[in-house]
């Protein structure tokens, strides 16, 4: 039984990219299925899309309808929170009527984005241009790959 356990590959032996691959598939899947269901229900939600490059992450959120002003992110551990919070205020007034009608509405969205490092609260950088909110968020250094040279002899 010993020596079956030497032959088992050690924790960090494996690439975990396909695997990493394929719950990006996954996730990609049902985002589409729940997209096209929230469009049936008239439910708005805003979508997330969370990449890697070879030393930070990036995640980018599709905020159309909203300003610099209504978006919050907040870093907390491993966790990335964007919260959008859109109060109205709609007022007619109909003077021949003498009439004034308000309406206030506040709609508050959020998503959560976990990463699997603690994320470095005081390097994270943030723009908002056409509608597109882009986080870069820098990998600690034990997570950026390397290439190791092979000796000759």
């Amino acid at each position: 039984m010993g020596a079956r356990r030497n032959r088992l590959p050690g924790r960090f032996d494996i690439d975990m990219t396909p695997l990493h691959d394929f719950m990006r598939q996954m996730d990609s899947f049902f985002n589409q299925s729940f997209k096209q269901m929230n469009e049936q229900f008239q439910l708005k939600p805003f979508w997330v899309d969370m990449y890697e490059k070879d030393s930070h992450f990036v995640v980018k959120a599709e905020l159309g309808d909203y300003t610099k002003e209504q978006i919050q992110i907040e870093a907390s551990g491993n966790q990335l929170r964007i919260r959008v919070d859109d109060n109205r205020i709609i007022k007619e007034e109909d003077t021949k009527q003498q009439t004034l009608f308000r309406r206030q509405s506040f709609h508050r969205k959020e998503q959560v984005v976990n990463l699997p490092f603690d994320i470095p609260q005081n390097k994270i950088k943030a723009s908002f241009k056409n509608q597109i909110l882009t986080i870069t968020i820098p990998k600690p250094e034990s997570m950026k790959r390397r290439l190791i040279e092979i000796d000759d002899s």
